[in-house]
């Protein structure tokens, strides 16, 4: 382990301490906004289930958003870093940096749990020189998704590992691509699937309707590729179906003329942002996830657990949730027409599809539940808190090194 730190210089020593590790440790969870999401929901189910082991703070580009609300509905402390955000920008993202390491100095965690790549990159590349445990979790690797980038976010990747304590991959998937592309060491690479609280029971709809709803939660930006969704959904043979799209984001504007323009607008709703996700899924019959990228959708999963089937791409973690043709139908990346043709079987063979949802509920509850996911975290979390930082003075050597220092002296 501290061999692969020393690759890029990690010096923990330059802030040497007696650290007390508590039977409560201080975790810092860090991401990169506020805003709805699947880092964001992660981070509030993790966050809830740990908040009686651990003293739990969270920290985001804010002040308001869904993960705040989250950290108020629990009682939980949330900083806003205002310099934090998603693009790139080198002077705001070193204002970025500082503000993180002051926080990180204030509050003095244990641990720091970092999500997603950009809060990932600068939060390690900030607190190099502190003695401080770093725990990345990778909601799917940026480098995945292609076009010019992708070089670039896996160099800054690889610069970036030997500043890391554990990754955590959401997929199996991931963690292969992290090993082929020499992201990190194999170490410290682990894998724990998102969870979530599923119900005992499965919801029973019932008749398939004439004219059914099919629901989306997404947000409406690369690489979730709702376009591609509204092209197949103006094939014929699919007119029955009614779309409904749940949440936001800067594609807004495109979706709703391409919506237009399609002769859509009577059977697409762009609903915006909801508190009311969970009675929209139970008010559907089927749901749709037309991703170009992803790790393992928390969306995916939400669906499962109200028993929805499932249509999505084939790509990431998916295939480890959706098992095709038994919880739902996957297609092939950006295959519109593949994507038409699943939505009009599912159509064809309501009773089938209604199958697909309640099997969809029982692998959710049996291999995706929030209670396991959070006993590996915290087991990931224990096994590091046992391990010294190189540098630091531990609590329980304290006694030792200071005989040894005077025998030595004698």
């Amino acid at each position: 382990m501290a061999e692969h730190r020393s690759a890029i210089g990690r010096d923990r020593r330059a802030d040497p301490r007696v650290h007390h590790v508590s039977e409560r440790p201080r975790l810092l969870i860090l991401v990169t906004l506020a805003e709805a999401g699947g880092a964001q929901t992660f981070v509030a189910a993790l966050a809830e289930g740990l908040k009686e082991r651990y003293h739990i703070e969270v920290a985001a580009h804010g002040p308001e958003g869904a993960l705040a609300d989250a950290c108020a509905r629990l009682g939980l402390p949330f900083h806003h870093i205002p310099s934090l955000r998603r693009a790139p920008h080198p002077w705001r993202d070193f204002r970025a940096g500082l503000e993180i390491r002051r926080l990180v100095e204030r509050v003095r965690p244990d641990i720091i749990q970092v999500n997603s790549s950009k809060a990932g990159f600068v939060a390690r590349i900030a607190l190099r020189r502190l003695s401080v445990r770093v725990v990345y979790v990778v909601h799917g690797w940026a480098f995945r998704r292609g076009g010019l980038g992708s070089f670039a976010y896996a160099q800054a990747e690889r610069a970036t590992a030997p500043l890391t304590d554990a990754i955590v991959c959401v997929s199996e998937r991931d963690r292969a691509a992290a090993e082929a592309r020499g992201i990190a060491s194999r170490e410290i690479l682990h894998v724990v699937h998102n969870g979530i609280a599923v119900p005992e029971r499965p919801l029973l709809r019932g008749r398939w309707p004439d004219r059914p709803v099919l629901v989306c939660v997404a947000r409406l930006a690369p690489p979730k590729n709702l376009q591609s969704l509204l092209i197949a959904l103006a094939q014929p043979g699919l007119e029955p179906w009614r779309l409904r799209i749940i949440g936001d984001g800067p594609d807004r504007p495109r979706l709703e003329a391409q919506r237009a323009a399609l002769g859509l607008g009577h059977r697409v709703e762009m609903l915006g942002e909801r508190r009311d996700v969970d009675a929209q899924l139970i008010a559907a019959d089927a749901f749709v996830l037309p991703s170009d990228s992803e790790g393992l959708p928390y969306s995916i999963l939400e669906a499962m657990a109200a028993a929805l089937p499932v249509v999505a791409s084939d790509v990431g973690g998916i295939p480890e949730e959706v098992v095709d043709g038994t919880t739902g139908v996957l297609v092939p990346r950006g295959d519109t027409g593949a994507l038409a043709r699943a939505l009009r079987e599912l159509h064809a063979h309501g009773e089938d599809a209604r199958r697909m949802g309640v099997a969809g509920h029982a692998r959710a509850r049996e291999g995706f539940s929030r209670e396991a996911m959070v006993e590996r975290y915290d087991a990931i979390f224990r096994d590091l808190l046992k391990k010294a930082i190189p540098g630091e003075i531990r609590p329980e050597l304290a006694q030792v090194d200071h005989v040894t220092a005077g025998v030595e002296a004698d």
